[in-house]
């Protein structure tokens, strides 16, 4: 079991998990101490505990035996009474005799885990956390009370106290690599960057032999960069290091230490990253993959026969996410998904072990001809995969989650594709194809992936507008004004580069009484990195800001359409946030850049359209676009009619893309059977 530390991280932190139940598991190894029962009625106890299940009976002995001092005996005892305990009354039985136990024995560190991990179960972590830091006074050096307490402080976003709980357990194990890679990964969460080098640094030196402990090292990119200088050093730190990498004998991937996606946050950078994710997807897949043809592996798909053969078997398809849930990369997909044509295509959905499982998975998973959920381990997931013999296999999401990225080292179909999930090419060799859209690609594209590029009519997505359920709120409703000028930045901090920064100081000083609306960070740290950034580099914007708490996606819905415009970020503009906000009309300013990432607004206006949208070919005529449009209030109330009609009849359930991904599909699947060479 392992805590998964998600969202743009989408990453784990792996932590010992909390012992069973199972007294065979909690007890130490070895034989019981030697009893020489100086206690007459002790044995007529024991005699009578196997004919009376409640449980009593055995706590009984239990006390007894604790009180002699033969402690591995009377945890025996206590675990098979909770058993009974269980059996008879249930969890709040169990609950109310561990309590009682370790009243009476608190030093009984097997009974305080199992209540911590019982409590937590339950959802009462407060509990659970007090119940750890309570054993801690009583043993301050027992290093599996303070990975435990660390554990759950993470699984309730305590992060900046779970840190100390983990800085600790360094300190009592030194050779212990895992605990200082969870650190690294931890201060990179709340955006400390040195301080995620340095654990990295300190895991490496316990294991300096492993692939995976030198990738975590050199992959620290900031969350919320303080600066462009802080991005472009990480970046060739990064870089320098993978070239050195690749020059050295074969490292080994230690599984058992816990994996992030190294190469996600390099999508936020203006730079095309080809040939850093492909030499990363070398090394990775050297290590990880089997290095198994499809045509070396018997039991192959069926054949698709040539156009002219019939009758046409339906394709396999599968598509693989960690996040066939409510979240915004299902949603990206579940048109697709759900208006394939039965009658060509069987379709597979794939969840990972750790995937989260809703109502919206739900909705997924009754769509689909069959829906399977992949072991954990990575070598059982790999040969799952193999097992389901499909034509196709379609990651929608590569390089968000660290088990997908593993899992598509391997070659477990004739065909492999990913695309539009994650906007930047995979790197990994064994991905044959990058579905995208031919209207938002620039013409040279094809430089910017290791995969043969499709693009797809359109856009590559088919938003369904009954996923779209506006609200009416108006701006009282999140406490804003109601005569101000209001931008709005409804994006991840994260994705905020900090060119974007000028031209926030340069609009803030031009419309001088407007505000700028952003929504915090989920890491309290972050969003506090990001306002002070602002402070130093954009001091006039910083103080127009108004930062709103979280909420939920009905309200962050609504919320576009109180403002006056919203502002898409430099470098990694709006793709489901477009879909999410842009039937409220707000029009939205962008830049449209060189990359997929940037391109997308401005190629849904020209899908839809739209007459004379605000798309800037330069940071400074973004600024004049936008300002302009903040001061003509008529021709942005003109605007947004516009944009909010024609986004209604053009933009969602575009149907003419599933089409084209299913002729892509055919064919795709046609030429690997018969051995040609991919092309797009």
């Amino acid at each position: 079991m392992f805590v998964l530390i998600q969202g743009p991280l989408q990453g784990s932190i792996r932590l010992r998990s909390l012992p069973s139940d199972s007294h065979a598991a909690e007890l130490p190894s070895g034989g019981e101490e030697p009893v020489m029962d100086p206690d007459p009625g002790l044995r007529e106890l024991v005699r009578r505990c196997r004919h009376d299940h409640s449980g009593q009976g055995r706590l009984v002995v239990a006390d007894r035996l604790a009180a002699m001092g033969l402690q591995r005996a009377a945890a025996r005892q206590v675990r098979r009474a909770l058993t009974e305990l269980e059996a008879q009354g249930g969890e709040p039985a169990v609950l109310d005799q561990l309590r009682r136990w370790l009243a009476r024995w608190p030093a009984d560190r097997v009974s305080r885990l199992a209540l911590a991990k019982r409590l937590a179960a339950a959802q009462d972590f407060k509990a659970a956390i007090l119940c750890l830091q309570e054993g801690l006074q009583l043993a301050p050096e027992d290093g599996e009370l303070w990975s435990q307490l660390a554990r759950l402080l993470l699984a309730v976003g305590r992060y900046g106290d779970a840190i100390p709980c983990l800085i600790r357990l360094a300190e009592l194990e030194p050779a212990n690599a895992a605990c200082r890679t969870e650190l690294g990964h931890l201060f990179r969460r709340v955006g400390y960057v040195g301080d995620a080098i340095h654990w990295h640094g300190e895991a490496l030196a316990v294991q300096p032999d492993s692939l995976l402990l030198h990738l975590n090292h050199l992959f620290v990119l900031p969350l919320v960069a303080e600066s462009a200088q802080q991005i472009a050093a990480c970046r060739q730190r990064c870089e320098k290091g993978l070239r050195a990498l690749e020059q050295q004998p074969f490292l080994g991937f230690d599984r058992d230490i816990s994996v992030i996606c190294h190469l996600y946050y390099l999508i936020y950078h203006d730079h095309n990253d080809r040939e850093l994710l492909e030499l990363y997807g070398r090394l990775i897949t050297q290590a990880l993959g089997n290095g198994q043809s499809p045509e070396q592996r018997s039991g192959l798909p069926r054949a698709v026969p040539t156009p002219g053969d019939a009758p046409i078997p339906r394709i396999r398809i599968g598509f693989l996410s960690g996040f066939f849930s409510n979240h915004s990369n299902a949603r990206a997909f579940d048109g697709l998904i759900l208006h394939l044509d039965r009658h060509r295509f069987e379709v597979v959905l794939i969840h990972l072990a750790t995937s989260p499982r809703d109502d919206v998975s739900a909705r997924l998973e009754a769509c689909c001809q069959e829906v399977v959920v992949l072991p954990a381990p990575l070598d059982a997931a790999s040969a799952r995969l193999t097992e389901l013999r499909l034509d196709l296999l379609f990651y929608t999401d590569l390089g968000m989650h660290p088990f997908a990225t593993m899992l598509a080292t391997r070659r477990s179909a004739p065909v492999q594709a990913t695309g539009w999930g994650v906007p930047q090419t995979s790197g990994l060799p064994g991905i044959d194809y990058y579905v995208s859209g031919d209207l938002v690609e620039p013409p040279e594209a094809q430089e910017h992936y290791s995969e043969t590029l499709v693009r797809l009519p359109g856009l590559p997505c088919c938003y369904r507008s009954e996923a779209i359920e506006p609200l009416e709120r108006d701006r009282t409703y999140y406490f804003l004004p109601p005569d101000r000028p209001l931008w709005g930045c409804l994006h991840r901090l994260e994705k905020l580069h900090p060119d974007f920064d000028l031209a926030l100081e340069a609009i803030a000083r031009a419309v001088p009484d407007s505000l700028f609306v952003f929504v915090e960070e989920e890491v309290p740290s972050l969003t506090s990195l990001y306002l002070d950034r602002l402070a130093r580099s954009a001091p006039t914007a910083r103080e127009q800001v108004v930062m709103l708490g979280r909420m939920d996606w009905p309200d962050f819905l609504a919320l576009a359409g109180c403002l006056d415009v919203l502002l898409d970020p430099f470098h990694f503009g709006s793709g489901i946030t477009l879909y999410e906000t842009i039937h409220t009309g707000t029009p939205v300013v962008t830049l449209e850049g060189r990359f997929l990432r940037s391109r997308f607004v401005a190629a849904a206006y020209r899908l839809m359209e739209v007459k004379d949208p605000p798309v800037a070919a330069t940071p400074a005529e973004y600024v004049e676009r936008a300002v302009a449009l903040m001061q003509e209030p008529q021709r942005r109330e003109l605007l947004r009619e516009e944009i909010a009609a024609k986004a209604k009849d053009n933009l969602y359930d575009r149907l003419d893309y599933v089409r084209g991904f299913e002729d892509f599909a055919l064919k795709a699947v046609a030429q690997a059977r018969r051995g040609e060479v991919r092309s797009g």
